[in-house]
């Protein structure tokens, strides 16, 4: 019997559920239509013809049971793995307004850690596997896109079908160099077969600040504690003169805010003989700072159709959020666009093409008081006795090095990020299709651009009299960074069973990437207008331009062998042969292989018993060595350094204009990190995929990291 099955009747909410003998009751009309479900087999409905006993046998839903997993180069059952790999679905992205899929990942894969420092928009993270890598040169996950290097934080979140972590050396081994410390896979959606439709959805969201400090709102009181702890840190033998840089201080006007307050005196500012602002505040700066609320909104088209012999999957999407501050707000907009789709051009060759294109555009508000971010000026400057505006309308000293910069709305940094992907590929199948050839070509061009804007902000401490905060800040930079990278794979891989027993499956292939960067810097002075936008209206003598390139590449070849008897016994065998050119020639190639086993207890005779309830039990272990190559692309050339503003010698009665240094010291042996992991693990499942579990244990080596030293 099955315990535990929903029967509704359908269109209504009246229900039952299954007792311990699968024996239900329930009033329904004659012709009702019940639906039957319960987990792990598929549901059913009937159609009643006045029947008053039934009958129902469900079907187990072997789509559950033969769950496939995406791994390096292909797929795999679920009950065959014998890696350490983790899978979500696109469950964890529905019905969440988020600006990125990082965001969304957060939490959802046990081992897999991204920390976020805060919630801005545009705030993606490394993607950490397992916890710390090498002490030498660190590393992260590799995360590719439908099987190429990518952003995720540029990702349309609906787009995404699932996500595979592969988490231990022998399922990350087949990405050489490029997975040493784990490979997250993120494949995006297929259409349906045999159906066509149109899609829409759209997400509204108010959102407002989570955790903001209990700050200090009275004037006197802070003022007065303020005196104390300045007072006591000088051995009380000293008094301030000022609050920091932006409010002057004394015991007399400390005695004078003391008896306004106890007088219900409301008035904020007064005007000395001297025409000098004098305050008696009580100003909330966060409260100035920060919206009650904010809004965003996500909205996703999507139209896909699939007859067979060609399918396709089209989709937009647009995200908009209107920023946490009051002024000068941190704007963001981000908008995608896929194309996917292929065509069955004979029965032996499918041909396929997959488009991305991202734009993101942000807006950063800056301060130029201090330098640093507004949470730290408002620490600094922001102080409570003082209020953000004058009685004209001016700012305040105080508010100019914190909120007024803001309110002022002159500076920040302006963002536009673009990324252009597209993915050719074929696979052709021969040998009633046992036998696959697969190929694919990659380019990925990511422009990053940004213009920032510094200057003074205006400010007010006498009556009548304006003055500029930060006067010497008075520029406009302009970065362009490009990245150009192209990838290539060929590979082709045979499957098949013998004997009803023992299943083979086999592949050999090869990939080949290149990424090159690219970037230019310009800064000029003299801004003709508060407002400007364009370099070409900075027409100041101090102009500074820099620029960067490098070039890298990674070519390998691989393989993998798996075997398994009946679904019982299993083992895989991974290696690759990569190399580097971020490597002296004379150590610029390594072999790295990985072996895993497992064995799936719950298909043995002596556990026939539990087959009612037991699932699957399955013990695995596995070793691999992968080699690191996450150093920068020209590491072992020693550099010379060239300082161009260098006046500190004289020669031959000139100051000497630019000075270079004695190369760095690369050592000889300078070649792979090698990492090596061993993990041994548990997967079970219970009561028809209803409890689920995974533990592993593991431990990681690195050996020849590449730190700094000298030799």
């Amino acid at each position: 019997p099955v315990i535990g099955a929903n029967v509704v009747e359908k269109g209504t909410t009246n229900g039952a559920v299954t007792d311990i003998d699968g024996k239900f009751s329930l009033e329904v009309a004659p012709d009702a239509v019940l639906t039957i479900s319960f987990i792990g087999y598929i549901s059913k409905e009937i159609t009643l013809k006045g029947e008053k006993e039934l009958k129902v046998v469900l079907v187990e839903d072997t789509q559950t049971l033969d769950e496939v997993v995406v791994v390096g180069y292909g797929t795999q059952k679920k009950v065959n793995l014998t890696g350490a790999v983790e899978q979500v679905t696109s469950e964890v992205f529905d019905n969440r307004s988020v600006p990125n899929v990082t965001q969304a990942l957060q939490g959802s894969i046990p081992n897999l850690n991204i920390q976020l420092t805060d919630g801005k928009p545009t705030r993606s993270a490394s993607y950490n596997v397992r916890g710390t890598t090498s002490i030498g040169q660190g590393g992260s996950a590799l995360v590719l896109i439908d099987g190429v290097e990518g952003d995720p934080s540029m990702l349309n979140p609906n787009d995404i079908a699932s996500v595979s972590v592969l988490k231990d050396a022998a399922s990350a081994a087949i990405y050489g160099a490029r997975g040493t410390f784990g490979v997250v896979l993120i494949t995006t959606k297929e259409p349906t077969k045999d159906k066509t439709s149109i899609t829409y959805s759209g997400n509204f969201a108010m959102q407002k600040p989570v955790t903001v400090p209990d700050f200090v709102t009275d004037g006197y009181e802070y003022a007065s504690h303020f005196y104390e702890a300045y007072h006591a840190w000088n051995n009380y033998s000293a008094d301030p003169k000022n609050i920091n840089k932006t409010q002057e201080f004394s015991l007399g006007w400390l005695e004078d805010f003391k008896r306004r307050k106890e007088q219900g005196i409301t008035d904020e500012v007064t005007v000395d003989a001297t025409g000098k602002y004098v305050y008696y505040g009580n100003e909330d700066y966060y409260d100035a700072l920060y919206k009650k609320t904010t809004f965003a909104q996500d909205h996703n088209l999507s139209v896909t159709g699939n007859n067979g012999k060609l399918n396709y999957y089209v989709s937009g999407r647009f995200y908009g959020y209107d920023g946490l501050f009051r002024y000068n707000t941190d704007n963001y907009k981000m908008m995608n666009l896929r194309a996917k789709g292929s065509v069955q051009v004979f029965d032996w060759l499918k041909i396929e093409n997959n488009m991305d294109f991202s734009n993101m555009d942000y807006h950063n508000p800056i301060n130029v008081g201090e330098g640093g971010s507004i949470w730290r000026n408002i620490s600094d400057e922001g102080h409570p006795t003082s209020p953000i505006f004058n009685p004209d309308g001016s700012l305040t000293f105080s508010a100019a090095y914190s909120v007024g910069d803001f309110i002022y709305g002159k500076n920040g940094i302006d963002t536009n990020n673009k990324v252009l992907k597209n993915t050719t590929g074929f696979t052709a199948s021969f040998l009633e299709n046992k036998l696959h050839v697969r190929g694919d070509f990659t380019f990925r061009n990511t422009d990053e651009g940004q213009t920032q804007r510094r200057v003074p902000v205006p400010y007010s401490t006498h009556e009548g009299q304006t003055v500029e905060l930060s006067a010497k800040y008075n520029d406009l930079k302009e970065s362009n960074m490009r990245t150009e990278y192209i990838a290539t794979n060929l590979y082709a891989d045979y499957e098949d069973t013998f004997g009803d027993a023992h299943y083979f499956k086999g592949m050999v292939g090869y990939n080949y990437e290149q990424s090159t960067y690219k970037s230019t810097y310009v800064q000029r002075n003299g801004l003709l207008l508060d407002d400007s936008e364009n370099i070409n209206l900075a027409l100041g003598d101090a102009i500074t331009t820099s620029g960067g390139y490098n070039r890298w590449r990674v070519a390998g070849g691989f393989f993998r062998l798996n075997y398994a008897f009946k679904d019982r016994y299993l083992l895989e065998v991974n290696g690759r042969y990569d190399g580097s050119s971020k490597f002296p020639k004379e150590s610029r190639y390594g072999f790295f292989p990985s072996v895993s086993a497992g064995w799936n207890i719950a298909q043995e005779k002596f556990m026939e018993s539990t087959q009612n309830w037991l699932g699957s039990l399955k013990l695995r272990a596995s070793y691999g060595m992968i080699g690191n190559q996450n150093v920068p692309a020209y590491s072992f050339i020693p550099t010379m350094a060239v300082n161009n503003k260098y006046n500190g010698w004289i020669s031959n009665g000139n100051y000497v204009t630019a000075i270079t240094s004695i190369p760095s010291l690369v050592s000889r042996n300078f070649t792979w990190e090698k990492v090596g992991t061993l993990d041994i693990g548990i997967d079970f499942s219970m009561f028809s995929n209803r409890f689920t579990g995974t533990f592993d244990w593991y431990q990681r080596n690195t050996n020849g990291m590449l730190a700094p030293g000298v030799q």
